[in-house]
């Protein structure tokens, strides 16, 4: 049951020096790794970094911009590389409309992805569980792309105010869920904690959506140590629930 880490938890050292972002990302015990960037290194060099390092890649954060000028581009690097899943990170509107237009263009994504044999998925923050019309902005994307996977962030999920468990449940039972981002939301307030500090049940949700089906990637955005320390304590918390399943 591999854990793989989003490489944007750790930015500031993959922009510096990408190997040596590589090179905690290991120590800290991780299996597999989702970009954030390429930062300049074409896929043969990454793959040899990535062997090295003892890592492999399991998807890639892409925003809108990147998908409208080089979505062919970066389904080639994923091919050169191996991993499966392409996934738009951000789409904001401020009406149902707005929602589902971007909806459409996702939806051409997740369809021009599967002509290559690839997923292509979409992952939330809070602002998609504002209602428009009376439905999630998030159900709204869902429901006009039909064909495009999600990648729930528990964290967004609970900070935008809904159950992630049950949000989440009828998904995973429709087939739409690609992978897991696991965040940890603080017991009070909404502060990015250490997984396993907080209120998420991650047991739970693992049940849902098993580690050994689906990516499981952890995404630390707040540390309250040096960042080695931060994302090695999120991934043994996690390990630990995954040894209790």
């Amino acid at each position: 049951m591999d854990i793989s880490l989003q490489l944007y938890s750790i930015k500031e050292e993959a922009k510096e020096n990408f190997e040596r972002a590589l090179e905690l990302t290991h120590q800290a015990g991780y299996q597999g790794v989702e970009f954030a960037g390429y930062f300049g290194i074409g896929p043969e060099r990454m793959k040899d970094l990535l062997t090295a390092h003892h890592l492999k890649a399991v998807s890639t954060h892409l925003g809108i911009p990147r998908l409208k000028e080089g979505l062919d581009e970066e389904i080639a690097y994923a091919k050169a590389l191996g991993y499966k899943l392409l996934v738009c990170p951000f789409l904001k509107g401020d009406s149902a409309a707005a929602y589902i237009e971007g909806a459409e263009f996702l939806e051409a994504c997740a369809q021009r992805a599967a002509r290559e044999g690839l997923q292509f998925g979409y992952h939330n923050h809070a602002h998609e569980f504002v209602k428009y019309d009376g439905k999630y902005a998030q159900d709204l994307i869902l429901e006009n792309a039909p064909t495009l996977k999600f990648q729930p962030d528990l964290f967004w999920i609970a900070a935008g105010g809904v159950d992630p468990l049950s949000y989440l449940e009828p998904l995973a039972k429709a087939g739409r869920i690609c992978a897991i981002h696991a965040k940890e939301i603080a017991k009070v307030g909404q502060e990015n904690v250490y997984v396993g500090e907080g209120r998420i049940d991650f047991k739970a949700a693992a049940r849902l959506c098993p580690p050994d089906r689906y990516p499981w990637i952890i995404e630390q955005e707040e540390f309250h140590s040096d960042h080695l320390d931060g994302i090695s304590k999120s991934y043994r918390g996690l390990r630990q629930i995954f040894d209790a399943l």
